[in-house]
Parts: C-alpha cells; structure tokens; sequence
C-alpha cells in the first residue's frame, strides 16, 4: 500500500471555514480592545478623583482646624483640580438645596461617579448662603471662618479674589 502525502499547498478542505475564523477572531480582539480601553478610562478616572481628593483635603484639614478654633482665621490656598472633575463643599448630590443642614459635608463629581465625605467643619460661599462649587483647574482660595447669628453656626468660607 503506497501512502499518500497531503500536500499543505495544494489542500484545500479548510478553507470553507477560514472566513468564519477571520470572524470570530475579529469580534473577540474587538471584545477585548472594549473590555481593555473600558478599563483604561475607569482606572483614569479613579486616579482623577484620587488626586482631587488629595487637593480637597488640604482645604478641610485647614477648615477643620479653623472650625476648632473659632471665628476670626483667614487662611490662602492654592489648588489644582483636574479636568472632568468638579468638587462641591457644603452639599450633597441630591439635595443641593439643603444648604445649610448639609454644610459639612462634600463631594466629588468625576466623569459619572461621585464619592461624598463628611467633614468637622461648615462650609460656605461668600455670601453664606450657599455651597461652593469648585471647578477644573488651578484656584487661589481664602478660607476665613466666621460666626454666622442667622444660622447659629461657625461657617468656614471658601472663595477666590
């Protein structure tokens, strides 16, 4: 019996199913570029809202720390919050009008998530009627703690000149 050698070029029984490979291959690296660049931008994200933390806690250490001792302290700060995020003090997502039964506490708004915290101190506009809404960007801020009769509460001030 003589055997047969199949020669790689000149067989063609495969090549039926060679498009329908071409296409699975192509929808799974698509799958996989989508689950990877889904990934990339969460993890920005997060690491945005990582450094607005770290930029925000510079102004409520010193807030806290103006609170404990009383009305009467101005403080100066430079920060930078970065793009896509925006960090509102003295309020809550939801109830942006309950201003100032929710003046201790703050958020960060990046992309479509938001993280809220608390902190020991008021917070206030100007004005002090309002929370404070803190953009993208660098910002000089003056924090200055002052009695407010009208509320009954020790307000920590936050604006820019």
């Amino acid at each position: 019996m003589k055997t047969s050698r199949i020669s790689l070029i000149t067989d063609e029984t495969a090549a039926d199913a060679l498009p329908m490979r071409f296409t699975v291959a192509a929808i799974l690296i698509a799958i996989i570029g989508l689950l990877v660049a889904s990934s990339v931008l969460d993890m920005m994200s997060t690491a945005r809202t990582h450094e607005a933390q770290t930029e925000i806690s510079k102004i409520v250490s010193n807030a806290e720390q103006m609170s404990v001792r009383g009305a009467g302290s101005v403080i100066t700060l430079d920060i930078d919050i970065p793009n896509d995020v925006t960090v509102v003090l003295g309020a809550l997502p939801e109830n942006r009008g309950e201003w100032p039964r929710d003046a201790g506490n703050y958020y960060i708004h990046s992309g479509s998530g938001r993280r809220v915290y608390e902190a020991d101190a008021a917070f206030s506009n100007l004005e002090v009627d309002d929370a404070v809404e803190l953009s993208p960007g660098p910002h000089r801020l003056t924090l200055e703690s002052v009695y407010n009769s009208d509320h009954g509460k020790l307000f920590v001030l936050v604006y820019e000149r």
